[in-house]
């Protein structure tokens, strides 16, 4: 198998394998601890950061980091929304549930970054001359800003909608 073919397929393989597991446990209700959620958006703010201070984007590159957030923002709180959140009845622990729409919702952002990428003929791991080409940073710029907006609003609606969770009522003897 030649290496363009390999490039093209094994992200997408590795994709479906992943989905597959995610969506073999969908129906099991996991233990969900919303003091943790800070973690996430915290690593990749400063990840983002550090790319931002090594590298800084020009004036494209800032207009699609804005527009990233912005879209991201709206993702974020979309999955947030779609994620099912419960107290278990016999422990009373607050519990989540993945939910297909919300797995199908990031598969459908996968599949729109890839065809982004073909449709513009934008490879962000290209290397031409030793160095990205301008349109390659630019969206990776916006993929970076969609990145952390989407996981901040996700991590922050996730927060918001576990505080609004009613406690069990203590059963009575």
């Amino acid at each position: 198998m030649d290496p363009e073919t390999l490039q093209t397929w094994l992200p997408l393989v590795i994709i479906a394998v992943v989905f597959g597991f995610r969506f073999r446990n969908l129906k099991q209700a996991k233990p969900f601890r919303p003091g943790g959620l800070f973690v996430a958006p915290v690593l990749l703010a400063l990840v983002f950061g550090a790319l931002v201070l090594t590298q800084p984007p020009g004036a494209a590159g800032w207009v699609a980091i804005g527009f990233g957030l912005v879209i991201g923002a709206i993702a974020g709180w979309k999955r947030g929304y779609l994620m099912h959140l419960e107290r278990d009845p016999r422990s009373g622990l607050l519990m989540i549930r993945q939910s297909p729409a919300a797995l199908l919702f990031i598969l459908g952002v996968l599949v729109a970054k890839r065809a982004l990428s073909a449709g513009l003929g934008i490879d962000p791991g290209a290397q031409t001359g030793g160095q990205m080409s301008q349109a390659a940073l630019v969206l990776t710029d916006g993929l970076l800003g969609f990145a952390l907006g989407m996981v901040a609003v996700m991590r922050w609606t996730l927060w918001q909608r576990a505080k609004a969770v009613p406690e069990l009522a203590a059963k009575e003897v």
